[in-house]
């Protein structure tokens, strides 16, 4: 696309005298990553919580790069293009989208976000979908999946760029839906921009929507910009208890809400906890917003359960499955990553969970223990680097819910990983209540051989991930496959 036509309609100003055939400079990448910036590349400079596009201008020139959209001068060598725009962060994913065609408009996009279950709903939602015959890819933090396939998450979070790069490549592969999850740190960078969707959900009531930020850099972790219902999507979902926003907020002409929940346009009346083969469940009515039930069987436990397949049931039901479709998708779905059962034999259940916080573990290992004749035990450990403050409560809540722990490695890095458990075990008073093994897989392998019938394990923290941060490097780490050979050693 000529830069001309790429920078159509936006208001800008040109930095200097630059040549003056400048506009029929031909542009096939739109980035803001400077590594990816070359001499057929835009390079915008936006703005992070960590780092200043504008301050890596010179490096983007030296890779070839000569057009640039910035908020100020560059300084850069006359034979430099600078668009000087008022907003970059805002325009990142418009420009990606011109330049590769507005990928978007040609498919059924949805766009999740909310503190916790996001990647849960995506899974259950995607899994529907496939078995009803669609073609569907998402987007989650651990990565991509499109049809079978599994591209995991870098160590970079998505721009707005490279989402529109994304959704171009479903269109390539004749993708029908795509579902994106959005991070807080996706929306305050503005990565949900240009994309039409076709329906935004809110995952859980447990934050609030800030309406007006003065500093787009501040962080808050307990809300998540309203911008991203500042949309014409023709549906958005919202839990049913959700109350944090209506006074603020109504929602644009033309947009219908439905909610899900106790009270809610999808409801789950009367569940039962039941067990089998794979591990505990939940047995409930089904209610849709024309009062029509059904019985489904999920095949996990706990409230959160229940609370994510009624938001995959309202996206579900918007992408024009049938209760009968959704019903049997559910009763067949496990979701990746949240209590998941991924071993049973003999009474014995090992399941993992996304939680890495005490709070997070504290819910899990209280759904599984009120479900557990014999031990509850838990192994779990604490990413290195970083968020050292939790490692203390997590050793507490583990030693508060069950009934032995093991202490172990979950993406050390550079760490030592039995620094990192001797500072979850400070939070333990019985020192014989645990053990640490900094091996992993020799964790999980003496956990397993020590369950007995009746038992339960919770595998903690790594949830639907299936590598290993050790110094620096992913390496692959499958629990499935791990539990399976244990399990075999019994």
């Amino acid at each position: 696309m000529l830069f001309r036509e790429l920078m159509d309609g936006i208001p800008h100003r040109v930095e200097g005298a630059p040549i003056l055939d400048f506009y029929k400079k031909d542009v096939k990448t739109v980035t803001a990553d400077r590594h990816k910036a070359g001499e057929d590349a835009l390079f915008v400079c936006t703005r992070t919580r960590i780092s200043d596009g504008h301050d890596q201008a010179f490096a983007a020139y030296a890779a070839g790069c000569r057009l640039f959209a910035s908020e100020r001068g560059l300084g850069l060598p006359s034979d430099a293009v600078v668009a000087i725009v008022p907003d970059t962060n805002s325009l990142l994913s418009e420009l990606a989208a011109r330049c590769l065609g507005h990928p978007a408009r040609r498919m059924t996009v949805f766009g999740l976000t909310g503190t916790v279950g996001k990647s849960s709903v995506v899974h259950t939602l995607t899994a529907l979908l496939r078995r009803a015959g669609r073609t569907v890819a998402s987007l989650t933090t651990d990565g991509v999946w499109m049809g079978k396939a599994f591209r995991p998450a870098g160590s970079i979070v998505p721009d707005g760029a490279d989402i529109q790069a994304l959704l171009r490549e479903f269109v390539d592969a004749g993708i029908e839906f795509a579902v994106l999850e959005f991070s807080s740190y996706m929306l305050e960078q503005k990565s949900f921009l240009s994309i039409p969707f076709a329906a935004l959900l809110l995952t859980d009531p447990d934050l609030c929507l800030r309406v007006d930020r003065n500093d787009p850099m501040e962080r808050d972790e307990r809300g998540i910009p309203a911008s991203l219902f500042d949309s014409d999507a023709p549906f958005m979902i919202f839990p049913a208890d959700f109350d944090g926003f209506w006074e603020e907020w109504a929602p644009p002409s033309g947009t219908r809400c439905l909610s899900f929940g106790e009270g809610g346009d999808f409801g789950a009346a009367s569940p039962v906890p039941v067990s089998g083969r794979k591990g505990f469940g939940t047995r409930l009515e089904l209610t849709f917003p024309d009062g029509k039930k059904s019985t489904v069987s999920l095949p996990v436990p706990g409230d959160h359960a229940i609370r994510n397949a009624l938001a995959a049931t309202a996206l579900a039901t918007v992408a024009g499955l049938l209760p009968t479709e959704i019903v049997k998708g559910l009763s067949a779905t496990l979701p990746r990553g949240r209590l998941e059962c991924i071993g049973s034999c003999a009474g014995r259940y090992i399941y993992r969970d996304t939680a890495y916080t005490a709070d997070a573990l504290r819910k899990a290992l209280a759904v599984l223990g009120a479900r557990t004749e014999g031990r509850l035990t838990v192994l779990l450990g604490s990413v290195g680097g970083r968020a050292k403050e939790r490692r203390a409560p997590l050793g507490a809540a583990a030693a508060a819910c069950a009934d032995y722990v093991y202490l172990t490695a979950d993406d050390p890095d550079f760490e030592d990983p039995v620094a990192i458990c001797r500072e979850m075990a400070s939070g333990m008073a019985d020192p014989d209540r645990y053990c640490i093994i900094p091996d992993r897989r020799a964790a999980i392998f003496r956990a397993v051989a020590e369950m007995r019938p009746g038992d339960t394990l919770l595998l903690a923290g790594k949830g639907g991930q299936d590598t290993q941060l050790i110094c620096g490097k992913k390496e692959r780490f499958c629990e499935h496959v791990i539990v399976r050979q244990a399990m075999e050693a019994l």
